[in-house]
């Protein structure tokens, strides 16, 4: 009877020795996929600030399970996406105009850094990816408030890898890495102000792809601050409820071409 019984415990041990790594890295793709597709939908106000996120809903936009969902919820809580309060659930994280102001001042520090060094150290290649970036970006054209969250979406898929080709031979692994997490955190700022704006801009991009294909560090960082601080200003005087956080006494720094 021993032997008997036996018998079949081998095999289950050996299939779900076999098998579990394969249900990790299952899980792991499941929660990663359902991640960037949250990450994606909040960096483009898809999910808007301060929305409740509720698993219901969740389960049904994403198609997936409580736990990867639980999951994926951590993660943006960890980037500060996403915030969690003892038996209110997640919410997306607020944004305010202290938030965007102190992001935008590290971006000016970093983005003008990283530009200066990729310029020094440029290749060809780093040429023809800046052009080809910039064709791409330049076929859609800034979206429109009522175009379909796919068009908003490619759109911004193509502006970030235009900001990311300006910068892509920088020799510093950290301010690289860094320099990309705080654009990320300054997507929703700037979906925003594109959504409510009520100026249009000139060709920003054309002029910062011209100066930087020139390798002309001086005036590519000049350009690039006027670019974050712009933002800045059309948010500040056409998104509306964006206001300083009453715990913040930070004032806003005026742009370049203000202080002319």
């Amino acid at each position: 009877m021993a032997k008997i019984l036996k018998m079949p415990l081998e095999p289950l041990s050996r299939a779900a020795a076999t098998t579990a790594p394969q249900d990790v890295l299952r899980e792991d793709a499941a929660t990663f996929e359902v991640l960037r597709q949250m990450r994606e939908d909040i960096l483009c106000c898809v999910l808007k600030p301060d929305q409740r996120l509720r698993f219901g809903e969740l389960r049904q936009r994403y198609d997936t399970s409580v736990g990867t969902l639980r999951e994926a919820l951590s993660h943006l809580v960890s980037e500060g996406l996403a915030r969690t309060e003892a038996g209110r659930g997640f919410t997306v994280a607020p944004v305010s105009l202290a938030d965007f102001l102190d992001l935008s001042e590290l971006r000016v520090y970093l983005e003008t850094r990283t530009l200066a060094d990729a310029i020094r150290h440029g290749t060809d290649s780093w040429e023809a990816e800046i052009v080809s970036a910039y064709f791409l970006l330049s076929k859609l054209g800034p979206p429109m408030p009522d175009d379909p969250v796919g068009v908003k979406r490619e759109w911004g898929k193509r502006h970030k890898r235009f900001h990311d080709s300006l910068v892509a031979t920088c020799t510093s692994p950290w301010s690289l890495h860094f320099r990309s997490e705080l654009f990320d955190q300054a997507r929703r700022y700037h979906w925003l102000t594109m959504i409510h704006a009520r100026s249009r801009r000139p060709n920003e991009h054309l002029a910062l792809r011209d100066a930087v294909l020139a390798r002309d560090v001086d005036l590519s960082c000049r350009l690039t601050e006027k670019h974050i601080r712009t933002t800045v200003d059309q948010a500040v005087s056409e998104v509306p409820g964006l206001t300083m956080d009453r715990a913040s006494g930070r004032s806003i720094r005026p742009s370049r071409r203000n202080k002319r």
